[in-house]
């Protein structure tokens, strides 16, 4: 008995496209071919393809396969290490059922993390502040969020006051009226950050200082007009200059 590359694939339950790739790559010999140049499988090919069909639905890949059908050995070796990978698997999907489901009680946008959601109630209303949360549950890592969020609900009502005047601050705002609420709010956050400066975590180890304070300030020079723009720059010039308050 010989079957066509339609009819094994059919017996093996894979498509047409698998077995043409397990030949690509070298895991299922090709077979003789007819005089019209029809393939035909033996029933060694049936049960190779079988075997290599069981092996990737357990979800090896075709490398970890072609030395598992040498070496029975080397097969139990690799279902150790395919257990202790399904385990961080398993434990990421559990992690993110979780984030589904607190969505779903919520009634909240997806792509809402629960450290955005953290940052957001944090950062309250205003023009960006879910993207500032976004961005925000990026940059800091995970466990430093409900620290950070407990740091800005406990701003002075003054530091939530410069923020209120900063963002009715209109374009035409005078050079001089600018330096005075950037002085204001530079000397805020200045004392603020000496008090409370350990609860404000540092970015994550994969992101850099000034990378990070950099997207930061375009996020927020988006929402922001010229005055409003100008107000940050000063800001941080005094916050991070060579004569900034220690």
């Amino acid at each position: 008995m010989a079957w066509s590359t339609k009819q094994l694939a059919d017996l093996t339950g894979v498509t047409l496209r698998s077995i043409r790739h397990w030949h690509e790559v070298g895991l299922l010999s090709e077979p003789e071919r007819l005089s019209n140049g029809y393939k035909q499988y033996t029933a060694r090919h049936l049960v190779l393809a079988l075997r290599i069909a069981r092996l990737t639905g357990l979800g090896f890949t075709l490398e970890q396969v072609a030395g598992m059908l040498e070496s029975e050995e080397q097969g139990q070796e690799s279902l150790h290490g395919l257990r202790t990978e399904l385990d961080g698997r398993i434990t990421e999907l559990t992690r993110i059922r979780a984030d589904i489901d607190e969505l779903i009680a919520r009634g909240i946008s997806p792509d809402l993390s629960p450290e955005a959601l953290l940052a957001m109630e944090a950062l309250g209303p205003g023009p960006g502040s879910r993207n500032m949360a976004i961005l925000l549950a990026r940059l800091l890592p995970n466990d430093a969020m409900p620290s950070f969020a407990e740091a800005m609900h406990g701003a002075p009502d003054a530091l939530t006051q410069i923020n209120t005047d900063l963002m009715g601050l209109p374009p035409d705002t005078s050079e001089a009226e600018i330096t005075t609420l950037a002085e204001r709010g530079a000397a805020l956050i200045t004392g603020f950050l000496a008090e409370r400066g350990d609860a404000i975590p540092h970015f994550d180890i994969s992101i850099g200082e000034q990378e990070g304070a950099d997207a930061m300030t375009t996020l927020l020079n988006e929402h922001m007009n010229p005055a409003q723009q100008r107000v940050m720059t000063l800001i941080i010039e005094r916050l991070t200059g060579p004569d900034r308050q220690h």
